[in-house]
């Protein structure tokens, strides 16, 4: 579940700016240095009087842009008088949430603390299979009113994407999904009425040849744009074909299902027969869209914030239009969790539930931020003031949502995808071809996951068995 940032390595503040390795001791190369947090006041008034008691230092990192923490950042000096908060930002707008998941990796074997994680379902698994992150099960069960918000104030979907083999490995705080946004005033310009909840595949080509203007010119206008990358940008599309490039358990590849040539073909048409939709490599659709150059797009509640920013409101949103099957929308889900590492896990649980809680989250809204994990601020009306008319939609949606593929291989998977996506909007290779390439490359990828866990459990029981008191 992407968010935006154009920073690199970790942006350090104790105060959110809007999914190769071997080991965690062999994750790649791009470090980021946190700085130090305020030491605590160790003076005594000179008549014996004993040191104030020092803070426990707990360091939390997120890929949200850190402006958006600031209020948190300012109540945690008052209500966790005990903790020295401080927040670091880990970049994500180079890899996404693969690049994100190495570069925690990184930090944590480069020794650096890291007391507290924000990691979306598409790197979960990673952290989780290299002992990065503990459950928190214990910890909820201890927190009988943290308990009743995860299971009474959380939708059970946005729980379940952040559980690992039934353990709850984090918090969860936000989601998102993928939904169209398109610009009123353009479609009412040409007399064209707003999009509906069940329009199909046909009627959006129509509609995108009504509102393309594309001449080679500075004045052109797009009728939609796609991230052409990622597989949750591209699985908002598959889903709505009942496909996914991968096998439901994430286990296989499934490019050769014909649904999924079927929705690049049709992706690649847009680009290449049509010329209503530009190359998605390179292409900037926030200000596109702005600037009245781009008719439709696709994103998550997050882009609201660009929109807030630049005071623009002529848009809406509606469902993505549909192929086959019953899905309309994908969803992904993020949250805090207690990294292993921490020396303070007591501490860090403090923090964790600090920064889920429900000022956090109002925060995030007014920001412009992902959709709020609490139903209840949802529902809020401050919710629908931050954003379109037909905002509900987007808590509405877990309805119609499916989980994004997340293996544990993921950073190893997504980047594959998106090598042969490239070749397919360039024209260099036929949808056939690229299909062909990328199975052969995904099939090694996923039987070596498998091999991983077979000789995992194949040294578990080994070690059961060894370990048995076999007298009678």
């Amino acid at each position: 579940m992407p968010c935006q940032n154009h920073l690199s390595g970790v942006h350090t503040l104790s105060r959110r700016e809007l999914l190769r390795w071997t080991a965690v001791v062999s994750a790649g190369a791009f470090l980021a240095a946190c700085a130090p947090g305020i030491a605590p006041n160790a003076t005594t008034d000179g008549e014996g009087v004993a040191p104030a008691k020092a803070k426990v230092r707990i360091v939390a990192t997120t890929q949200m842009p850190i402006a958006q923490w600031q209020p948190a950042i300012e109540r945690a000096v008052e209500q966790l008088s005990e903790i020295d908060l401080v927040l670091t930002q880990t970049n994500i707008s180079e890899g996404g949430w693969a690049g994100y998941s190495d570069r925690i990796l990184t930090q944590i074997a480069g020794g650096e603390q890291l007391d507290v994680i924000m990691i979306a379902v598409e790197g979960l698994r990673l952290l989780t299979d290299k002992k990065i992150l503990m459950p928190l099960d214990d910890y909820f069960l201890a927190d009988p009113a943290e308990k009743e918000i995860l299971e009474n104030d959380i939708h059970p979907v946005l729980r379940k994407m952040l559980q690992v083999d039934g353990k709850q490995m984090e918090y969860p705080f936000s989601w998102n999904n993928m939904v169209l946004y398109y610009n009123t005033k353009i479609f009412e310009e040409e007399g064209i009425d707003p999009p509906t909840p069940d329009w199909t595949w046909e009627d959006f080509l129509e509609t995108c040849l009504k509102v393309a203007r594309v001449k080679g010119g500075a004045d052109d206008r797009y009728a939609y744009s796609f991230w052409g990358s990622g597989m949750f940008g591209m699985c908002a599309w598959y889903f709505n074909n009942d496909t996914s490039p991968l096998n439901d358990t994430w286990t296989e590849s499934n490019l050769m299902d014909p649904k999924v040539a079927e929705t690049l073909q049709f992706l690649a048409d847009l680009i290449l027969k049509y010329k209503v939709s530009p190359n998605p490599q390179g292409w900037e659709e926030w200000a596109q869209f702005h600037a009245g150059h781009l008719a439709m797009r696709t994103c998550g509640r997050w882009c609201i914030s660009a929109s807030l920013n630049e005071g623009f409101t002529t848009y809406d949103i509606q469902y993505q239009p549909h192929r086959s099957g019953p899905y309309k929308t994908v969803a992904g889900t993020d949250g805090w969790g207690i990294s292993t590492s921490t020396k303070t896990p007591d501490a860090a649980w403090t923090v964790t539930k600090f920064l889920s809680n429900k000022d956090a989250s109002i925060d995030m809204t007014k920001a412009g931020g992902n959709i709020p994990a609490l139903r209840s601020v949802a529902e809020m009306p401050i919710f629908a003031e931050y954003g379109p008319p037909n905002t509900a939609l987007f808590y509405q949606s877990l309805d119609f949502a499916k989980t994004v593929p997340s293996p544990t291989n993921f950073n190893i998977v997504d980047p594959i995808l998106n090598r042969h996506y490239q070749t397919i909007w360039n024209g260099e290779k036929s949808v056939e071809e690229a299909l062909i390439a990328a199975d052969a490359e995904l099939k090694v990828e996923m039987e070596k996951l498998q091999a991983g866990r077979s000789s995992f459990l194949a040294a578990s029981l080994s070690g059961l068995a060894m370990g048995c008191d076999c007298a009678r």
